[in-house]
């Protein structure tokens, strides 16, 4: 059976974005220690690399997704583990979970396919089921939250960045979904003040009589 990776960020105060649903403003207030740290980048092309299959949602967000790092592939200005990052993106069997994807939308994108929001669960057991690579969510906080709610997340690789979003600011946790975790690896970098943590996770059994 193939394992479903979650790699997501959370800031110090439990937030993947500030008021005002962007990522660039939780920067502004970033130590000058850490300017130009790019350990997150490092680490996704790590698992991304590692995988088989990568799942996105909603049409907006992933055709967003997909073109930016199309263009990153281009970009003589871009780092090299983002163009290492792009180069894996264009490689990648990808699955995009939305309503409203269209074929003409995905003629650019050869290794990518869509998926219903009502097939989600389907679609992620189907590919859990075979043989082959992780499957990772990069992101895309609700479709892996949904996910992991039905027990079919089995490590969340959580980021901690050292910001803060603010009043206003969304927390990555919004609900209390019946799952354990157990904590496999953490890891610091230098040059970062991030820290890594790696979590099994396991969904707990229904009470009986419940």
């Amino acid at each position: 059976m193939r394992p479903l990776i979650v790699s997501n960020f959370v800031t110090l105060d439990g937030c993947y974005e500030d008021a005002s649903r962007t990522l660039v403003p939780l920067f502004e207030y970033r130590h000058p220690d850490y300017s130009g740290d790019d350990q997150f980048d490092h680490h996704n092309l790590e698992v991304l690399e590692a995988a088989g299959t990568l799942l996105l949602a909603g049409r907006e967000s992933a055709l967003n997704n997909l073109r930016y790092w199309q263009g990153v592939q281009g970009d003589p200005q871009a780092t090299p583990v983002r163009r290492a990052f792009a180069r894996r993106i264009a490689q990648i069997e990808t699955v995009i979970v939305s309503d409203h994807v269209t074929p003409g939308d995905l003629t650019p994108f050869p290794n990518t396919r869509a998926a219903k929001v009502a097939e989600a669960e389907a679609t992620v057991r189907a590919l859990k089921a075979g043989e082959g690579p992780p499957i990772l969510i990069i992101l895309s906080r609700l479709l892996w939250q949904g996910l992991l709610a039905r027990g079919l997340v089995d490590e969340l690789h959580l980021t901690t960045f050292p910001l803060l979003a603010g009043p206003g600011g969304t927390p990555l946790f919004t609900g209390r979904p019946p799952v354990q975790f157990r904590l496999i690896r953490s890891q610091t970098y230098p040059g970062s003040g991030n820290v890594l943590n790696v979590y099994d996770v396991s969904r707990l059994a229904p009470v009986a009589g419940t």
